[in-house]
Parts: C-alpha cells; structure tokens; sequence
C-alpha cells in the first residue's frame, strides 16, 4: 500500500522558495504568520499560520495555497507539492 503523502510546513516553505516566493512575517488580529510573495506576480501572496516546520499543513491553508498557485499560473490542477 502506497505510503501516504502529508505536506509539512517547512517542506511548503521550500517549494514556495524554490518557486521564487519571498518570505516576511505578519501579525493579523494578534497573531503571528507567515506571508510568501513572488516579486514579479501580482496577486501572489499566501498567508500562513506560523507552525513548526514538522506540522503538517492543515486542508483549508492547502486549498488556499493551491488555488493561488494555480490562479496565478504557476502550475496546472496537478498537486506538485507533494512530489
């Protein structure tokens, strides 16, 4: 049976990395966050709660991940986060 494949925090942190997303840190409401952004995309940015990098990403910040990835054209319906 095939090993299930769970994203964690810090291993999307290096694929929004590797696909030339900056990284800055954010306070919205008293708490503390992440937001990714690519320089040369409008509308990229991705806000994230800050977790320790082992934790693996919750379903609704994945979802939100992924629809501005591929709104944005950075990849088509295929989940290559995973891989």
């Amino acid at each position: 049976m095939p090993k299930d494949k769970t994203l964690s925090y810090g291993r999307l942190d290096d694929k929004l990395r590797e696909l030339g997303f900056e990284e800055y840190s954010v306070e919205l409401h008293g708490k503390r966050g992440l937001a990714f952004e690519h320089p040369k995309v409008a509308a990229s940015r991705i806000i994230l709660p800050e977790r320790a990098p082992d934790d693996p990403v919750e379903p609704f910040y994945m979802n939100s991940v992924l629809f501005t990835l591929r709104s944005r054209g950075f990849f088509p319906e295929t989940n290559p986060l995973l891989s």
